[in-house]
């Protein structure tokens, strides 16, 4: 029985003693890190935003007088050509005043005719044949604001494009704008031959988008095809949406779309990728192994650099940076090894700590691994 429970005793010493190896092992071969080797690549800076189709050119067409929808000479999905007339309103009483206007002119007329030959005999006074000059100007006044409403009884297509939307039927009364009041929209015209994509960027995107730059677009009804386009306006004057609890400052992106698709409608939903920098063959680390550190009491931008087994805190310079990578174009070197997680890990490394870490393989550059906004700052939107 002695034996028995010295036996046990034995056992559980050599655990406890295994155990203890083991943690200082560990603790002498370092922190376990994963790194990544500094390389030479291609980065592609974008911005990503989701707006709407829009044609470039679409024009509502509504009513410039009060009358009745007498008949519409075209369908939803026609194609018109400018100046086509498309709906007809009711055109009695517009034609009614334009012969009782057309009558009080003539007449007026004859009598400034009669009156200047009188007046030439003076057999009138001047202030007689002032009155009928006046008579005969007003008559006229009337006759083209009568031929004018006579006119617009008559809608034609003001640009040429697609009947995108009818809103009126024939007998309903169309009425015309007033102050307050924009007037009936009987129909829109758009040319679908030329689409843009409006979107709306993030304020701190704005001084890196620019006209001329290239974007790849998808529509969410079309998620298995991109657009190509190009930004063709940035807006000037920002958007301001609270539709949270914070204040939220976006800018309005017009981009123009390479290509037509008859499957394409104003209104649609897209996602967009601006392409805003690229630099080709340059030093890039993976973004999770840059991050904002103090340095002699100043913030710099940092990064762990392996050297003998340690890691040890450099401070880098920066540029264009896409959603894995970021450009280094001071302060490490090509084949350096550098820190790049896990983040647990990392945001308590201290400099010249032992690490301990596998070999990374040649493609290992733009690991997936990416650490909170807190630590490392902002991110780039998605490439």
């Amino acid at each position: 029985m002695k034996k028995k429970r010295l036996l046990i005793i034995i056992g559980v010493v050599i655990l406890v003693a295994v155990i203890v190896i083991l943690n200082l092992s560990q603790r002498d071969a370092g922190e376990e890190v994963e790194v990544a080797l500094v390389k030479r690549g291609n980065i592609t800076s974008k911005v990503s935003a989701s707006g709407q189709l829009r044609a470039k050119a679409q024009v509502d067409v509504s009513a410039e007088t009060i009358a009745r929808v007498r008949k519409i000479l075209c369908k939803e999905g026609d194609f018109v050509t400018k100046g086509q007339l498309v709906i007809e309103l009711d055109d009695v009483q517009a034609n009614a005043a334009r012969q009782l206007a057309l009558a009080n002119f003539e007449q007026a007329e004859q009598d400034l005719q009669r009156a200047q030959k009188l007046l030439e005999k003076e057999l009138i006074s001047h202030e007689s044949f002032e009155r009928i000059q006046l008579n005969y100007k007003t008559s006229k006044a009337s006759y083209e604001q009568a031929m004018d409403t006579f006119r617009k009884t008559k809608i034609y297509a003001p640009i040429s494009g697609r009947i995108m939307k009818i809103n009126v039927e024939e007998g309903e009364t169309a009425v015309m704008g007033a102050l307050n009041y924009g007037g009936t929209v009987m129909m829109t015209i758009a040319d679908m031959s030329n689409v843009i994509a409006v979107v709306t960027i993030d304020e701190t995107d704005v001084p890196d988008v620019q006209i001329g730059q290239v974007s790849e677009i998808v529509a969410d009804a079309l998620p298995d095809t991109t657009f190509p386009g190009v930004v063709i306006k940035v807006g000037l004057m920002p958007i301001t949406s609270q539709l949270t609890t914070d204040k939220v400052t976006d800018f309005e992106v017009e981009i123009e779309l390479g290509e037509f698709s008859p499957f394409l409608r104003p209104g649609m939903n897209v996602q967009t990728d601006i392409t805003t920098h690229e630099k080709v063959d340059v030093l890039v680390i993976p973004i999770q192994a840059s991050g904002k550190r103090k340095i002699d009491s100043k913030t710099a931008q940092t990064t762990f650099v392996v050297n003998d087994g340690k890691a040890q805190l450099a401070e880098i310079t920066t540029g264009v940076s896409s959603d894995k990578d970021i450009e280094v174009v001071s302060g490490v070197e090509e084949g350096d090894t550098v820190i790049i997680g896990p983040y647990r890990v990392l945001s308590k490394l201290k400099d010249g700590q032992k690490v301990s870490f596998e070999v990374p393989e040649e493609d290992s550059i733009s690991q997936n691994l990416r650490p909170p906004r807190g630590l490392f700052g902002r991110l780039r939107k998605r490439t």
